[in-house]
C-alpha cells in the first residue's frame, strides 16, 4: 500500500483515510499488466466505479465514451495520476442519463466487464493510433461559462484550471480532447454537478514539462471555451 499512496499526487492523501486507501491499492494491484482494470468500490457515500488503466491523454474521453455505451453518465469524478508506474487511477460516480435525483448507481457483474473490456479496445486502439477523437453534442444555451486558470498555482510547472459551465455528457469528453490538443496533461481532476451546473477543477501541466506563458494559457483557455458542448 505505501508504495501506491507514495506515488499518488499530494490531493490524494487528504481526500480518502488509510482504510480507504488500502482498499484502492488492493484494486489497483488487481490491474496486473493489463491496460484496464475496473471495479465497483463500495464508498461511504455509495458505490463507486474505480478505473485503473495506463495513463493516456484523453483517457477520461474514452472513460466517459466507454460508460455512453453502458447507459451511464458521470455525476462527479475525481481522476488522479501515478506518474511512476505512468497509471491512472480515477474514481467515478455514476447515474443514468436523464435522472436528475441525487442517487448513484453502481454498474453489475456484466455491465462491469463489458465495460472494461470496451474501454480496454478503446485504449489499444489510442495506443495503436496515437489520436484521439473529438465528439461532443449539442445542447441548449444555459448559464453563463467560465474557463479559468487560478493564479495560485498547486506546484510548479502545474496549473490549476477551473470550469464552471452547464453541464452536459459531451462536457468531460470535450475537455479532456481539448487539453489533449493543446498538449496538456490532467494529473488531477475534481469533477462536480451542482443543480445542472458542472463545477470542475484540473491540475494540469503541459506534456513538454516546461512552464506555459499568459499566452499559451490563454490559448488553452479559448480551445476549451471552444469545445465545450454549452457553445456549441
Amino acid at each position: 500500500m505505501n508504495r501506491f499512496v507514495d506515488h499518488m499526487p499530494a490531493a490524494y492523501g487528504h481526500l480518502y483515510s488509510g482504510d480507504e486507501m488500502a482498499e484502492h491499492a488492493a484494486i489497483a494491484s488487481r490491474r496486473g499488466d493489463r491496460l484496464v482494470h475496473a471495479e465497483m468500490w463500495r464508498s461511504k457515500k455509495g458505490p463507486v466505479l474505480c478505473v485503473v488503466a495506463v495513463d493516456r491523454p484523453g483517457l477520461l474521453a474514452l472513460i466517459t465514451d466507454a460508460l455512453s455505451a453502458q447507459g451511464m453518465a458521470i455525476v462527479s469524478a475525481r481522476a488522479f495520476c501515478r506518474e511512476i508506474d505512468k497509471e491512472a487511477v480515477d474514481f467515478l460516480e455514476l447515474r443514468a442519463p436523464g435522472d436528475k435525483s441525487d442517487a448513484t448507481v453502481a454498474l453489475d457483474d456484466n455491465g462491469l466487464a463489458t465495460f472494461a473490456e470496451y474501454l480496454g479496445d478503446l485504449v489499444a486502439d489510442d495506443l495503436a493510433q496515437h489520436a484521439d477523437a473529438v465528439h461532443v453534442s449539442s445542447v441548449p444555451p444555459g448559464p453563463p461559462t467560465r474557463v479559468y486558470f487560478e493564479r495560485q498555482m498547486p506546484a510548479d510547472g502545474r496549473y490549476l484550471l477551473v470550469i464552471d459551465a452547464p453541464d452536459s455528457n459531451g462536457l468531460l469528453h470535450a475537455v479532456s480532447a481539448a487539453l489533449y490538443d493543446k498538449g496538456m496533461r490532467i494529473m488531477a481532476c475534481e469533477i462536480r454537478t451542482v443543480g445542472g451546473q458542472a463545477r470542475d477543477r484540473f491540475e494540469v501541466e503541459s506534456s513538454s514539462g516546461l512552464p506555459l506563458g499568459e499566452a499559451a494559457l490563454c490559448d488553452v483557455q479559448i480551445a476549451i471555451l471552444d469545445a465545450l458542448p454549452s457553445r456549441l
